[in-house]
């Protein structure tokens, strides 16, 4: 058996952890992630450390939790500070190339000296920095009612579609750069960043087709059946609610499809590493910087810690690793970080909240049952901070302004019965609770980003928030 000589890191935007057809999808299509599982060992509760884009990705780049490196919302983008694992890496030899979407502050260190066809924050989402009280977004609505098809080979994340810097360009580029080494003995990893199946929910006919809207199934409790005041000011942010039952199923038809044109790019590097004689020696993990409701509870995007949101998916397969299995149980995003030093020999760094899932992967390990992972979010849509903690088949969300929840997804894997204050999760809930504060101070990290963004909104000296793309 070969030994993990490089690293394919695969990391989308906005996919679901159930929009999988490994993961049982009665539409998804997606053979070559459904292959790369059954070749490899799929972990069926992973978590982002923050629903959102910006502070997941600079989270991510770190290592940390965001109250730990300041990344709140979708205008502080990662500055190249505290050091990203790109900088670990280049401390430690490895040559390491991204290609794709980073969503950095532009023009800085950030550790990813190798970079191709990359996109940053040019354009700051400031909505993240109104937050007394959120207001609706301008065309949120809009966003979602144009969910459809396009005619192929036009859509936005193709070169016709877009422009020379889209997806498309990004993959064949990244399939570029696993034949250039091929021609080399050093170990490489690659880390290729896209932007779909994130919004807009508009993807080829082709695709579309696939997914006919009228098999579509309709959004889990839509409409919402609960009456929580801090999902409902989410709510009335994206307005995505009274949508008509034809719009909705459109919507999923638009969605799955950008997920299988993804799922085909992606065999595109699968294909690449056969080709070139490097499959046997390389470590390949998908995963996605956070879920999407997809219209849900009456939400949309992501933003809350619903398990569509905050939850993502996440598949590795390489030498060494287990084939066919499935690992129940939490883990985090921030542990692929050390599972890829871990492949390429490579120490961790000490400030790293995530553990290596080598181990569990390769079957020399067994998932701890006492794991619990964390989520946290401070941005757009809500007037406080919300944070998550995750422990056995049990979910805990703590709202500062707002009553908790308390989920048994073992029973309740839809998330429709709150069980925050039931006497038999008495014992659980208090539990959780008292982990949750072990890990951070709920309304002093809330008040710290508040006062935070009211800082930033002053130095900005804008009026109002800029309405672009909610990433």
């Amino acid at each position: 058996m070969s030994s993990i000589e490089n690293v394919l890191l695969i990391l989308s935007d906005e996919h679901r952890p159930d929009a999988l057809g490994c993961a049982g999808h009665p539409h998804v299509e997606t053979p070559n992630l459904d292959a790369l599982a059954a070749e490899g060992t799929r972990f069926t509760d992973a978590y982002c450390s923050s629903p959102l884009c910006v502070p997941s990705r600079a989270s991510f780049a770190t290592g940390r939790y965001v109250h730990e490196i300041g990344a709140w919302d979708n205008a502080a983008p990662y500055d190249g500070a505290p050091s990203s694992w790109g900088h670990h890496l280049t401390e430690h030899g490895v040559q390491h190339a991204t290609v794709g979407k980073l969503h950095f502050e532009p023009d800085v260190d950030d550790g990813f000296d190798d970079q191709y066809l990359t996109e940053h924050m040019e354009t700051l989402d400031t909505f993240g920095l109104y937050r007394d009280p959120p207001g609706v977004r301008p065309n949120g609505r809009n966003r979602i009612e144009r969910a459809g098809p396009v005619p192929d080979g036009q859509a936005w994340y193709n070169t016709n579609g877009a422009n020379e810097v889209c997806d498309q360009n990004r993959f064949e580029r990244a399939v570029e750069w696993i034949e250039d080494r091929s021609k080399s003995e050093e170990p490489w990893l690659l880390s290729v960043n896209s932007l779909i199946p994130h919004f807009p929910l508009e993807v080829e006919q082709s695709y579309y087709d696939r997914y006919p809207p009228e098999e579509m199934d309709l959004p889990v409790d839509y409409p919402p059946s609960d009456d929580h005041p801090v999902l409902n000011q989410l709510r009335e942010h994206f307005d995505g609610l009274d949508l008509r039952k034809e719009t909705l199923r459109r919507t999923r038809s638009a969605y799955f499809g950008l997920i299988t044109a993804l799922d085909d790019y992606i065999g595109d590097l699968l294909d690449a590493l056969e080709r070139t004689g490097q499959a046997d020696e390389t470590l390949v993990v998908y995963t996605s910087d956070h879920g999407e409701v997809l219209g849900d509870h009456g939400l949309w995007w992501k933003c809350n810690m619903y398990e569509q949101s905050v939850g993502v998916p996440l598949v590795m397969r390489g030498p060494g690793i287990e084939r066919g299995q499935t690992v129940e149980g939490p883990v985090s995003l921030l542990d692929v970080v050390p599972t890829m030093t871990d492949a390429l020999d490579v120490p961790a760094d000490p400030a790293w909240q995530g553990r290596s899932l080598l181990p569990i992967a390769t079957g020399r390990g067994e998932q701890d049952p006492s794991r619990t992972v964390f989520s946290e979010y401070h941005a757009h849509g809500t007037s406080h901070g919300i944070y998550m903690i995750r422990r056995g088949s049990h979910k805990y969300v703590h709202y500062v302004d707002g009553p908790d929840q308390l989920f048994d997804l073992e029973t309740d894997p839809d998330e429709l019965t709150n069980r925050a204050g039931a006497p038999k999760y008495q014992d659980i809930g208090t539990s959780l609770k008292a982990e949750l504060r072990e890990i951070v101070d709920p309304e002093a990290v809330d008040e710290r980003a508040r006062r935070n963004q009211r800082r930033r909104r002053n130095e900005l000296g804008i009026d109002g928030p800029s309405n672009v793309d909610p990433r």
